[in-house]
């Protein structure tokens, strides 16, 4: 993924998060005010009862009149008309509490307007741990009786009324911040991959300078009469000149695969022949096989064999596939098949190699990935021939697939499109 598209993520997801937020945060605010009003509601509900209970025991049949105010927000006063036994107002407003699902701690008294001050002041408790000391009422001066009752506890009842709302939006929280660190994380990783890379893309252009150098000095050295005529030197002069032509399609390897992941592959799109290809790996490998006693099977049943690739890398997706079978197998048996398939054309190429454990197939197109081996590395690499072969085969709209079993071999089946008819 690109950084400027990594970027726009991030910035989306961070907006998108933000919004998110801000509108669980107001329905939070919302629920609260509505668990408010519903607290409100219950408590005039309650103390209407207690009034019309002390009306109703002094047989008073007049019509009833709302009789409950509230001076402050956790406090409500109820005029009871009528002197009654404190007793018996305590069993009114517990019992009508209760039936108003109002189980939440409160201080209650009774004011007699004729002395001007509170009578039988009482706490009621739901919670044994809480400190039931007798508190002040607001200071409010009337001509009447009335019954006071003052919530203690009225905003922490009210929260624990919201406590899904609550858990909620602190899982949210929770949520958005882990979010938040994984994208720290990242953005990081990302930022030290692109070091990586550009560090791994820069030397590889600086290997350039000496691999020609050592080539150059080659070819001087095996046009020189005395080593001409030394064939330890001769054969010397050789190995430096293989090894450098190895290094060198290392170095190219890197370059490409870097390239086509910039999205920026050099390629030169032409129709290829598949069989024509296949028979030009088979003649560049004949020699190297032949040392280890292998041989090639070839079953070409395709008919439709053109492909749209461009012939170089397309040559050398193969090349690596062959050159993988011939590493890993102690006597190769490399077996090469196309046929054709719902207008696509397949190639496979099936060794008799060590095989690969199945935990290891979706790992083995990544860059640098070798499968482990302990401490052994008889077969030397990079570990970039499988991930230039997916990367290509993509960049050709092709498709790779792999079938690998330990000491049976693999099996590495290509898929291409096959030439549009003009």
């Amino acid at each position: 993924m690109k950084s400027s598209t990594l970027r726009k993520l991030v910035v989306v997801a961070a907006i998108l998060s933000v919004c998110i937020l801000a509108a669980q945060i107001y329905w939070l605010k919302k629920t609260y005010a509505l668990e408010e009003k519903e607290f409100n509601v219950k408590v005039h509900s309650a103390l209407n009862e207690v009034v019309q209970r002390v009306r109703l025991s002094q047989h008073d049949s007049a019509p009833f009149i709302e009789a409950v105010e509230r001076p402050t927000i956790n406090y409500y006063i109820a005029n009871i008309k009528y002197r009654i036994n404190g007793d018996s107002i305590e069993n009114y407003l517990k019992s009508a509490l209760e039936e108003n699902d109002l189980f939440t701690s409160y201080q209650f008294g009774i004011y007699n307007a004729a002395k001007g001050k509170f009578e039988h002041i009482e706490t009621v408790s739901f919670n044994p741990e809480e400190n039931n000391h007798i508190r002040p009422f607001p200071p409010l001066q009337k001509d009447y009786d009335y019954l006071a009752v003052l919530f203690t506890n009225r905003q922490k009842y009210i929260i624990g009324e919201m406590n899904f709302w609550i858990f909620s939006t602190l899982m949210l929280i929770i949520m958005i911040i882990a979010f938040a660190l994984t994208l720290l994380v990242l953005l990081r990783q990302k930022l030290l991959s692109e070091i990586q890379k550009d560090f791994i893309n820069n030397m590889t252009h600086e290997f350039r300078t000496p691999i020609s150098t050592i080539q150059l000095a080659t070819e001087v050295l095996k046009k020189s009469a005395c080593i001409q005529q030394n064939n330890r030197l001769l054969n010397y002069t050789r190995i430096i000149e293989n090894e450098t032509s190895h290094l060198e399609r290392q170095v190219e390897r890197v370059l490409q695969i870097a390239q086509i992941e910039k999205g920026v592959p050099q390629m030169h799109i032409e129709k290829v022949d598949v069989h024509t290809v296949i028979q030009h790996c088979v003649l560049d490998f004949e020699h190297r096989l032949q040392q280890k006693s292998g041989q090639f099977i070839l079953e070409l049943q395709a008919k439709e064999t053109c492909v749209e690739a461009d012939a170089v890398h397309f040559t050398n997706i193969l090349f690596n596939l062959i050159d993988n079978a011939i590493k890993y197998s102690q006597q190769p048996i490399i077996t090469l098949r196309t046929w054709n398939e719902h207008q696509r054309v397949y190639i496979s190429v099936q060794d008799n190699g060590i095989g690969i454990p199945k935990q290891y197939h979706k790992l083995l197109f990544s860059q640098f990935f070798r499968v482990p081996t302990g401490n052994l590395h008889e077969v030397k690499g990079f570990g970039l021939g499988l991930n230039y072969v997916k990367l290509y085969t993509r960049a050709f709209k092709g498709k790779v697939h792999v079938e690998s079993e330990p000491g049976k071999g693999s099996n590495f089946t290509l898929s291409f499109p096959t030439c549009k008819i003009s």
